[in-house]
């Protein structure tokens, strides 16, 4: 595994790029764009297979090596020509990502494609390996880059490609990419029919596409190039054959399979971030979704006068399957995208205090070859300068952090065409009858009836029958709010220790949070929890902490997180409780066999556990589920999905029985 990363070496002293890496050209000079038209785009019948689709069905391609991103353009621009009602997911592998500046100088080559350009450079990401999402409602379109090598991107893809674009450097140049394992890869991941198309003619390539089941055709290439190779996968149980191993077949525990549904009408049970963005996500696609809110929306957990949005960086070794760091890149990505006149979202960067808890963060640095774009240590002076105010303690420094107007954000999530929201409405019990879900209040009144429904109302789920044996633990924290004073006033970014404070907020009032106390539900403010508070500030910055009006003064709000045993979310598909106990019984005694597919209850999800994390989670956590019940490309590992999926609880109940 390589997750250390490095953007490509460019020559452009012939005015096109030229990768030093590769001794190679990134495209023709002889028009780059019509080749990629002819080699990929008409070599994979795009233009008819796409204006076939209709409203609901997705179309996937996957490319090995975005490069400049010219066959990503010349496809969203074929995409949008045809009009498709469709959805397009656009998977691609690099190994090594153009810097910024030179994605920008290639795109200027291709003034036809300029909206999209402009589109990419504004969400591209930073030099971090693993999957990014980046997400286009406005063309119907989602892009995912895994920046790392494709020997480490295709056993984590969990996708199945309609058309394949092999686009690496030429083989002599690249053999590390034109291996028997990207041939076979490749069959394990497509659909029954699937076609490819790539520039090359090799022998080596077309030998080992036939071997892996494609059937193989030379013809015509572009310009100078005399010939290329296209074809379509040969044998329908490729996909089975050549990799059992992949997931479901060795875990069928952990299945995620999309359901039959003869329409696409979801029911969200609860509007704070998760079943907001839930909500939102499903939207965009063209799901119509009715939202059940027992109160008002953001009124719980979200309900904070200030959310920050913490960073969780990952070391290498991390990387390429960390929930938590590609979550909060695609959070902080997709505020920035948000119109400044009316945008919830503040990037004011965090300052991370080496103190307490954190004193030995800064020791991991230097070994997980972070950009500085990212995060960057810095002296006491360097921190107080960032701060506005003295700081006595090295810090790390994170430029692209923020807090978030929780309820404003909600409610702009929630204004989605598509979306119903209903306050006041408590969902007391679930019944399925037939292909439906019936949402039943606490007078038995129907609340929704829908083939999908998604709990997203934190440790309240376990009140509902399916949900009561996971193992969600509800954990009171309470933020303070004082005024803000002439000795706090000047603090211009968020300041995060073992616990964290917001500069001044739009009320002229800091939030300094947040106590944690598992077990507890109750929700009044208290004086004590005020001065827990305060005294963890003290800890890292005594002036600042008695700058402070007296506690006296202060004003408050508590609520209840929901939390799991390993901290990370519960997301996914709901098992049938005594069928999956009786099923993967034999696990007690370690037995291997042939175990059945996962006993689900149809249609039922969750979106649960985020904890204090909840707006920097939310929003991946919500596309992975509009992933799974769209059948489109996940955002994420299989490692990933496994490491969220409800059963895995159950599964290590049974196993703890031996």
């Amino acid at each position: 595994m390589s997750p250390s990363l490095r953007h490509a070496s460019i020559d452009w002293s012939q005015d096109t790029p030229f990768a030093r890496d590769f001794d190679d050209i990134y495209f023709s000079r002889d028009g780059g764009a019509d080749e990629a038209i002819h080699v990929f785009l008409r070599q994979n019948r795009l233009p008819e297979r796409f204006s076939t689709l209709q409203a609901g069905n997705g179309f996937t391609v996957v490319e090995t090596g975005f490069g400049t991103g010219l066959n990503w353009l010349a496809t969203m621009d074929l995409w949008q020509r045809q009009a498709s009602p469709g959805w397009l997911h656009y998977v691609s592998v690099e190994k090594l990502p153009l810097a910024p500046a030179d994605l920008l100088r290639a795109h200027a080559c291709w003034p036809a494609f300029t909206a999209f350009a402009n589109a990419l450079q504004h969400r591209y990401p930073p030099l971090v390996a693993g999957f990014h999402r980046l997400v286009f409602p406005e063309w119907r379109s989602t892009l995912t880059l895994f920046f790392g090598d494709i020997a480490d991107f295709l056993p984590r893809l969990e996708a199945r490609a309609d058309a394949w674009f092999l686009d690496g450097f030429a083989p002599d140049r690249n053999p590390e990419m034109w291996t028997p394992a990207l041939f076979t890869g490749m069959a394990s991941l497509s659909k029954p029919g699937a076609t490819f198309a790539t520039f090359t003619a090799a022998g080596s390539v077309r030998r080992g596409l036939a071997g892996a089941g494609f059937a193989v055709s030379k013809v015509p290439g572009h310009g100078r190039k005399r010939e290329m190779l296209s074809g379509s996968l040969a044998l329908r149980q490729a996909a089975l054959e050549i990799r059992p191993d992949r997931g479901v077949a060795a875990k069928p525990w952990l299945q995620r399979l999309q359901p039959e549904l003869a329409e696409r009408h979801a029911c969200v049970i609860g509007a704070g971030i998760a079943g907001a963005q839930t909500a939102h996500r499903l939207a965009l696609r063209g799901w119509k979704v009715t939202v059940l809110e027992r109160g008002l929306p953001a009124q719980g957990a979200s309900g904070n006068p200030g959310a920050v949005l913490y960073p969780r960086l990952a070391p290498p070794a991390q990387a390429l399957d960390n929930f938590r760091q590609a979550a909060w890149l695609l959070a902080i990505r997709e505020l920035e995208l948000l119109p400044p006149e009316d945008s919830p979202w503040h990037r004011c960067g965090l300052l991370q205090l080496l103190t307490g808890n954190h004193a030995e963060d800064a020791e991991k640095l230097p070994h997980a070859n972070l950009p500085a774009a990212l995060v960057e240590r810095l002296c006491p002076e360097e921190a107080s300068r960032r701060a506005g105010l003295p700081l006595q303690v090295d810090a790390l420094w994170y430029p692209l952090a923020g807090w978030l107007a929780p309820e404003a954000h909600i409610q702009q999530l929630l204004r989605a065409p598509g979306i119903t929201l209903r306050t006041q409405c408590a969902a007391d019990r679930l019944e399925r009858s037939g292909a439906l879900w019936h949402v039943l209040g606490r007078e038995g009144e129907v609340l929704a009836v829908c083939p999908v429904v998604i709990v997203a109302s934190a440790h309240e789920a376990m009140n509902l029958k399916a949900f009561a044996h996971l193992p969600l633990q509800a954990v009171r924290g309470q933020v303070s709010s004082p005024r803000a004073t002439p000795g706090s006033l000047p603090l211009a970014t968020l300041l995060c220790h073992d616990g964290y404070m917001t500069p001044a907020l739009p009320d002229g009032r800091h939030c300094l949070g947040a106590t944690f106390q598992p077990g507890r539900h109750d929700t009044i403010v208290l004086t004590a929890d005020h001065e827990e508070n305060r005294a963890q500030l003290r800890e890292a910055s005594p002036a600042l902490a008695d700058s402070l009006e007296p506690v006296a003064a202060w004003t408050g709000r508590a609520a209840v997180r929901c939390q799991s045993p390993d901290y990370l979310p519960v997301l996914g598909p709901i098992p049938d409780r005594d069928a999956f106990l009786q099923a993967y019984a034999g696990l007690s005694d370690g037995k291997v066999m042939a175990y059945p597919g996962l006993p689900v209850l149809p249609g039922l999800y969750a979106n649960l556990a985020h904890g204090s994390q909840g707006f920097s989670q939310a929003a991946l956590a919500a596309e992975i589920l509009a992933a799974e019940l769209d059948g489109e490309p996940f955002p994420v590992s299989r490692k990933v999905l496994d490491s969220l999926h409800p059963s895995r609880f159950w599964i290590r109940e049974i196993r703890r029985r031996k």
